[in-house]
Order: structure tokens, then sequence, then C-alpha cells
């Protein structure tokens, strides 16, 4: 039959299921017969399609590492975000450690600074502290810590620095109670020292350094020992007349001379060092410039002069013999090596620092006879009054004395001056000393 000229396309015989897809090419004859093309595009095809297949496996293997990286780098920033939550904890914890330890460390300091500040906590018992002269708040401090007046210096030492004014500490000997607070500790000793009764002590002139400090012991002013040994000390260099002593290990005391005899008042808790301290005062304040200035004419220093006043204390029989003594021992002095004579001859030298030979010891020898050494003894054999002073510095110009080079008295105190050696055995013997 006619299909008027329609051409029907065979069908595939071969059921297909109904997902899959038919791949159809629409060629016309001509088209089919043109063999070579055909080859082409199968050659074509076919060297072609391995290649797009390896490319593709390529790329996956790629994509799968390059998950793969961000994979791990995804779980090891999880992990150093758990890491460091872990080291944020630690951290936390150790830092709040320390925190409470520093605060519970700084609180237990201030509570025990707070304590020691209100004398909470000490013992309630009673210390002995003795402050100098001009203290500084560091020897303040120092002096109480030391004595367990405080226990934290550092707050005593901050107190004092801005609610306390260091010069109106009293110097002295302070009985205080360990459980004073500060406020209190400060009080008690700008206040004055508890010196206890007045003692009144006559010192007569011509006394010794051993016989006053013997005395103030008697009237319980420390022992004689502690007299004695700081009359050797260095202590008063301060006093310009004792600095000026240049061959003090020659001496016996340092202070012998100086500690002018008077009346005094003491009081029962005066220290050593108060108590020598007005002798020496007393002693400045006598000297006055007019006789400092004629010591200095005379060409004696002013130790050479209370030398010599201390040897005419113990030697003459009272104040107008003492100027004429003096007028004897300045002629042997000056001129006696004219007249064959080089010694003063003293007697009250011959034993110093003791009285007679009864009180020295058995075959004592004195490094300050006058029999022995020419000249001055190394200082003074007691401590002279004004007068002898003022006899030493001016001595007597009578025609008496005038060329005089021995003197001695009797029993009654009468006094006989000689020239010569002639005229002195003479008056001895008028005297009823031979």
């Amino acid at each position: 039959m006619s299909d008027n000229g329609r051409r029907y396309a065979p069908k595939d015989a071969t059921p297909h299921s109904q997902n899959s897809r038919e791949f159809k090419l629409n060629l016309s004859e001509d088209q089919l017969n043109h063999t070579d093309e055909l080859e082409d595009l199968q050659g074509y095809a076919g060297s072609r399609a391995p290649q797009r297949v390896e490319e593709s496996s390529a790329g996956a293997r790629s994509a799968r590492a390059e998950r793969n990286q961000k994979k791990e780098a995804k779980e090891h920033k999880k992990r150093n975000r758990v890491k460091a939550r872990k080291n944020k904890r630690i951290f936390a914890f150790t830092w709040l450690a320390m925190v409470i330890l520093v605060s519970l460390t700084l609180a237990s300091y201030l509570i025990g600074g707070s304590n020691d500040f209100l004398g909470v906590d000490r013992t309630d018992s009673e210390v002995e502290v003795t402050i100098p002269e001009n203290v500084t708040q560091e020897q303040l401090t120092d002096i109480l810590y030391k004595s367990h007046a405080i226990d934290k210096p550092e707050f005593f030492s901050l107190f004092c620095k801005f609610t306390t004014e260091m010069e109106y500490f009293e110097p002295g000997t302070y009985t205080i109670k360990t459980n004073y607070d500060y406020k209190q500790l400060v009080n008690t000793l700008q206040s004055g020292p508890d010196l206890g009764e007045e003692i009144t002590v006559m010192f007569r002139e011509g006394i010794t350094v051993q016989q006053l400090a013997a005395l103030l012991e008697e009237n319980g002013l420390h022992t004689a020992d502690e007299i004695l040994e700081a009359c050797n000390s260095s202590d008063y260099d301060s006093y310009s007349d004792v600095a000026a002593i240049t061959n003090t290990s020659d001496r016996y005391y340092k202070l012998e001379g100086y500690l002018f005899p008077d009346t005094y008042q003491f009081f029962e808790n005066d220290t050593v060092e108060s108590i020598l301290d007005r002798f020496l005062n007393n002693f400045e304040n006598k000297l006055t410039d007019e006789m400092r200035d004629d010591i200095a004419k005379s060409g004696y220093t002013t130790d050479q002069i209370i030398t010599l006043a201390s040897i005419i204390q113990a030697e003459a029989a009272d104040t107008k013999d003492m100027y004429k003594v003096s007028a004897v021992l300045h002629n042997r002095l000056e001129s006696g090596a004219e007249h064959d004579i080089y010694t003063l001859d003293c007697d009250s030298t011959v034993y110093y620092p003791y009285k007679t030979a009864n009180d020295a010891p058995e075959g004592f020898v004195s490094s300050y006879s006058t029999y022995d050494n020419n000249g001055l003894p190394a200082g003074p054999i007691c401590n002279p009054g004004l007068d002898a002073i003022m006899a030493a510095i001016y001595p007597s110009t009578s025609d008496d004395c005038r060329n005089a080079y021995y003197f001695c008295h009797d029993s009654n105190g009468k006094a006989y001056y000689a020239s010569t050696m002639d005229d002195h055995l003479m008056n001895m013997a008028e005297a009823g000393l031979l």
C-alpha cells in the first residue's frame, strides 16, 4: 500500500525500560554514506573518553584530599578550643589561688601590724629602755624592738614618720610596759623619764676621781666602777677642753681635773652620762673668756694650768697661800734650771691616784711623781676649785715669793717660803718637819 511517500523507520524489537534513555542520530542517507566523516567522529569519541575519565578520577581524589584537610583542620581547631578552655580553667584556678594566698598573707600582715599598733597580743610585763640624746627615728625603733616593747618595727617607724616630732623625745632611762600602744609609748618617751627622788651631793675642792666615784656610789648613783670606766672613755670628747687632751694613755683618769667640785642635785635614776655632764658643763662655765685669753697669753695650755691648779689645790693651806704656792711652782718651772732645780718635788703627787701610801698598793710607784719626773705630771692629780685655777693663772708677785723656789707648812698650816735650800732647811726645822 502506498504510504504517500512516507517512510517509517523500523522499530527495534528489543523492549526498552521506561527509565532508559534513547539516543537517536537523525542522519540522511547521504550523510550515512560519508564514512570518512563517521570514522573521524568515532575516532574522536574513542580517543577522548578515557582522558575524561582519568581527569574525572584525579579531580575526585583532589576533592577528597581537600575535604580531608579541611576536616583535619576543623578537628585541630576543635581540639585547640577544648585545650584552651581547659588551660583557661587551670589558669583561672591558679590565679584565684594566688590572689587568695596573697590576700590572706596581706591580711595577716596588716592584722599583725594593727595588733602591734594597739598593743594587742603583747605580754604584760615591764622593760627598761635608754633613749640617747637627739635620738633618730631609726635608733628609737631599733631600741624599742630589741627591748620587745614593739613587735613590728616597720609599722612603728611608719607611725612615727607621720605623727611624731623626734626632737621632743627626752633622753634618759624609762621603764615601760610591753603592752603599751604606739601612742602611749610615744607619750611616755616624750614626757621625760621617771628620775625618782632628788639627791643633793656636795663635792669638796680637791676631790679625786676615785673619791668622787665612791661618793656617788654611797648616794645610790651608780657604782664606782661604772663612774671610773666612764671617766676614761671617749664619750665626752664633745667638750673642747677634754677633746684637747693628747696624752690620754699616760693618764690614770682622763676626766681628772675637769669634774668641777660643787654642790649638785641629782636624781636617783640619772644616767652616768647625765651625772658627768653636769660636772663638765659646770667646768666649762667657770672658765670665762677672759680667763681663757689670759691662759693663752701665759704660754701654758689649759690642761697644763689645770694640772698646776690641782697641785696648788693639794699643797696650799688656804686661798691666800694658793697664789704664793703658785708663784713658787711657776718659778721652778720657768727658771728652776738656773738654780739646778729641775723637779717640782711635791708630796701630793707621789702616790697619785691614791691620796696616801696607806691607800696605795704595796710597792706602788706613781708615774705622776714630781720627785722622779721633770716638770708637770701627765695630768691633774685632783679636781681643783675656782680659787686654785685662778691662782694657777695669776701667781702672786709679792716680795716674799717673787724669787722663792721652796715652800713648806707646819701642822697648823702656817706657810714658809725660801729662795735657797739652806733657807728652806731652816724653815723646815722651824715648822717641825725635821
